[in-house]
């Protein structure tokens, strides 16, 4: 059990090192200070970046994408960064385990005791 735990919470690491470029800002209107910080990855956002966008109003809507942290200076929220790496373990636990009992066809308690 112990081999699988590991495999998951790093699979958990991977998806939330990639959820900031998955998600991202989408601005409908000019902001009043054009220099601004966004909050990047999810489900909980932990990557602060800050962007300075256009004063056309022309451009808008917009749409802010994440960009590498070795391109710009990011700040990261280390409880939004747990509490993401923590939700998805979570996420893939469950389907784990699912998968496994259907694959593996082990009894419950209940479904043993009911056997004589």
């Amino acid at each position: 059990m112990r081999k699988p735990v590991i495999i998951i919470l790093i699979i958990a690491l991977i998806f939330t090192f990639i959820s900031p470029f998955i998600f991202s800002k989408y601005l409908e209107d000019v902001p009043e200070p054009l220099e601004q910080s966004f909050l990047f990855g999810g489900p909980f956002p932990y990557a602060k970046q800050s962007v300075t966008v256009s004063d056309d109003t022309s451009s808008y809507p917009q749409v802010i994408e994440f960009t590498s942290p070795l391109d710009a200076e990011t700040s990261i929220q280390w409880v939004p960064f747990l509490l993401n790496i923590l939700s998805y373990f979570l996420l893939f636990f469950s389907i784990y385990s699912i998968t496994s009992r259907f694959i593996n066809g082990r009894a419950t308690r209940k479904e043993k005791e009911d056997q004589p």
